[in-house]
């Protein structure tokens, strides 16, 4: 983790070092659970408690960004538990800064620009993040996601503060994976109108008889599906190719894709559209087409 660009590996913390420190996990989890403190602020200790962790020496890197005067977070210092049992050195740093000079005066160790970017625009409520204690399911991404909102999951049931959250990725990085989600949901002025009303559509069609058997038959396709309409941010016409592109690997494809279409209410000339995507001969009118029908069926909410 020596860039700054986004990429991050699956396992920051591996089990053995996650083991090691099972009491102290568990110990400031409860702790922090007790505490009465704003979602953004308790992400913040959240990935401090982690990240102190897993550079327990150099977690804070030099300053690269200037301050922004801003109305927002906490004085660190004065909501950091006792059990974490920071240094002088961290005493020394974390003097007089707030969770939200954190992330905009310093970088962090290993944790790429967009978690700080994240975060920044979280705590100026520019975006709107919704913290859970649990791992949603596809249909409740879906739903936020509808109401222009991502998801952030904190794992912290003791039982399970020093395990691999489902198997692939530790806490930290799990937190970090919907962080850098958030970033790239939010993020992409041009793509975010297309890509709610993409999602607002989908959300209409999820209860369709058709859509729902094949979804509890087909194990392939619900895996396909449910990240194509809930993890997957890009552009609109990215995300219709790739649903569509799904729904044809089924047995049914054809019937399910002129439902889909039907249930949209589409016009001929967006029907001829969407049935010449993933073709030679969809065409840069086509595009146009769909990204104009997709933008014009999503309302951005408050």
């Amino acid at each position: 983790m020596k860039n700054r660009d986004g990429a991050y590996k699956k396992i920051l913390l591996d089990p053995p070092l996650l083991k090691e420190n099972r009491d102290y996990l568990r110990t400031n989890i409860l702790v922090l659970k007790q505490l009465s403190l704003s979602s953004v602020d308790l992400t913040t200790l959240y990935l401090l408690l982690f990240l102190r962790i897993k550079h327990p020496i150099n977690w804070l890197q030099k300053k690269s960004h200037k301050k922004i005067d801003a109305n927002c977070g906490t004085d660190l210092l004065s909501i950091i538990p006792e059990t974490f049992k920071l240094t002088d050195w961290e005493k020394e740093k974390l003097k007089d800064m707030s969770t939200f000079d954190l992330f905009c005066l310093f970088n962090l160790k290993g944790i790429p620009e967009s978690i700080n970017r994240t975060m920044i625009n979280w705590f100026l409520g520019l975006w709107k993040i919704e913290m859970l204690e649990y791992i949603p399911n596809s249909r409740e991404l879906l739903k936020l996601q509808v109401k222009n909102a991502r998801c952030l999951t904190l794992i912290t049931d003791p039982n399970k503060i020093d395990d691999l959250v489902l198997g692939a990725r530790d806490p930290l990085s799990f937190a970090l994976h919907d962080l850098m989600h958030a970033d790239q949901f939010f993020n992409q002025n041009e793509s975010l109108k297309g890509q709610l009303g993409f999602y607002q559509l989908v959300d209409l069609i999820y209860d369709q008889p058709l859509l729902k058997s094949l979804l509890k038959s087909d194990k392939d396709f619900k895996k396909e599906f449910e990240y194509v309409v809930s993890d997957m941010n890009a552009y609109v016409i990215h995300l219709f190719k790739c649903l569509k592109s799904t729904v044809f690997r089924t047995e049914v494809g054809p019937e399910l894709f002129s439902l889909l279409l039907s249930c949209w209410n589409m016009n001929e000339a967006q029907k001829n559209s969407s049935h010449k995507l993933n073709t030679p001969e969809f065409s840069l009118d086509d595009e146009m087409i769909l990204k104009n029908f997709f933008e014009n069926n999503q309302e951005i909410l408050p």
